[in-house]
């Protein structure tokens, strides 16, 4: 507020002597717009002495003041930007002749652009504009012929075309898993063939990106896996905070899918996934740990019976939470510990407490509240929940259809071994192969584990 309070006190920037005058009344309430005694009337009178309340003029001032914030906010910006100050600078001096400042100019800018510790998309982009830049420069000064900043315009800007959009293209393809929405990919299937002989295989900001899409197109390529997590270890680091977390959650998606299929191995990967997430940082979204990672990293430790060190590490990150979201992240994740600890009655107090705030929490929290109803004989709210249960996953339009048909296995059947387990039906050979071998399926470890506890209590014996 002071900054922006100096920015409109600049001539250069603002010329309108009112605006400055309306900004210096309002900040002494920037702690409470809602105050009774910020009045627009009582402003106007003060500083457009003798006029009439106009509320039009009022407007204008508003408008005004509002757009002098937002071309303070790009300011800010660009001030934060030393690559993009020297690079406008650079157009200035190219523009106005000045030869020798320019080409001093040029050799910063490089040396601002080699010393960026990251190596992502945004790099290669500006690489090609100081590539760009220096073309221009040298097509317009000398023969053309002998200019090779040319070759590098293209190589760079073919280099950031493909790792921005391998990028997007990816996080289109991993939507379109997890959530009900289509894309038109056609372009970049094409994009595909071009990589597929490996050409850029030197480039992480594109090598990366390329294992990631055959982990989100081909899951039974475990060693592709194996590649991408290599490359995450030994490259990660030119990438922002940000960016890895990302590629992270990508090798995590690929993890959630042979969970899933059933494959145990899988549930252990992705808990080192975490782990390693948890010790490079990676579970921050902006000032706060992840939400949803938060709630991953509790749910995949205890179902590997990690109970230590999920205690220890909800113990040392709850704080780091949105506070906004903490209670609800920390009250799941306890109905889970208690839960694992075959303390139902306290798990069941906990779930009832947690607010579905997003899809997922909703799909996660049902199916562990279907869990602790199986486990406490809570027959009728069993049953019941089942049928709430369908309905949503019916109703909501925002469930990919694998996630649909993932949930409505779970539903089926953990509500098969609960007729069993009331007496309605009997335990058989056919439903002990049907959860075998049922696939997707949420939570199939324990559909499984509780479907060979039924088949020893009938003594059904391979």
């Amino acid at each position: 507020m002071k900054e922006f309070l100096q920015f409109t006190n600049s001539e250069f920037f603002n010329k309108n002597e009112q605006i400055s005058k309306f900004l210096s009344y309002l900040i002494p309430y920037q702690q409470d717009f809602e105050s009774n005694q910020l009045d627009k009337v009582t402003f106007f009178k003060k500083h457009y002495k003798g006029e009439v309340y106009e509320e039009q003029k009022f407007r204008y001032l508003l408008s005004d003041l509002t757009i002098l914030l937002e071309e303070f906010i790009a300011f800010v910006e660009y001030r934060n930007n030393t690559f993009q100050q020297k690079y406008f600078l650079l157009q200035g001096l190219n523009k106005r002749n000045q030869d020798k400042y320019f080409l001093q100019d040029l050799e910063v800018i490089k040396k601002i652009s080699n010393s960026n510790p990251y190596r992502d998309s945004n790099y290669y982009f500006n690489q090609h504009n100081i590539n760009e830049i220096s073309y221009d420069f040298t097509s317009e000064k000398r023969n053309r012929a002998f200019d090779t900043s040319l070759q590098e315009v293209i190589d760079n800007l073919e280099i950031t075309y493909l790792a921005k959009g391998f990028k997007y293209y990816c996080e289109m393809i991993n939507r379109r898993n997890i959530l009900q929405v289509s894309y038109n990919l056609s372009f970049f299937d094409q994009m595909v063939q071009y990589l597929q002989n490996g050409s850029f295989d030197d480039i992480p900001a594109v090598h990366i990106y390329r294992l990631i899409y055959i982990t989100l197109t081909n899951h039974n390529d475990q060693e592709n896996y194996k590649a991408l997590l290599t490359a995450l270890e030994k490259n990660g680091r030119l990438f922002s905070q940000r960016e890895q977390r990302g590629m992270y959650v990508f090798a995590q998606n690929y993890c959630i899918k042979r969970i899933n299929q059933g494959e145990p191995a899988a549930l252990e990967e992705i808990f080192q996934l975490y782990q390693k997430m948890v010790e490079h940082g990676l579970i921050y979204e902006g000032n706060y740990v992840s939400q949803p990672d938060f709630k991953n990293i509790v749910t995949t430790g205890l179902r590997l019976n990690e109970v230590d060190w999920v205690n220890n590490f909800i113990e040392d990150y709850k704080s780091k939470l949105n506070p906004e979201f903490s209670e609800n992240a920390f009250t799941y994740s306890m109905a889970w510990v208690h839960f694992t600890k075959k303390e139902f009655d306290k798990s069941l107090r906990m779930l009832l407490k947690v607010e579905f705030n997003d899809v997922y929490y909703h799909l996660d929290s049902k199916s562990l509240l279907m869990k602790v109803y199986f486990e406490m004989n809570e027959y009728d709210a069993f049953f019941s929940l089942v049928d709430a249960f369908k309905i949503y996953l019916r109703r909501n339009k925002f469930i990919s259809e694998f996630q649909r048909e993932t949930y409505h296995n779970f539903i089926l059947l953990i509500n098969k071994l609960m007729k069993v387990k009331v007496g309605k039906n009997q335990m058989s050979w056919a439903l002990n192969d049907e959860v075998n071998n049922t696939k997707p399926a949420a939570d199939l470890v324990w559909l499984k584990l509780k479907a060979n506890d039924l088949a020893i209590a009938a003594k059904l014996k391979r």
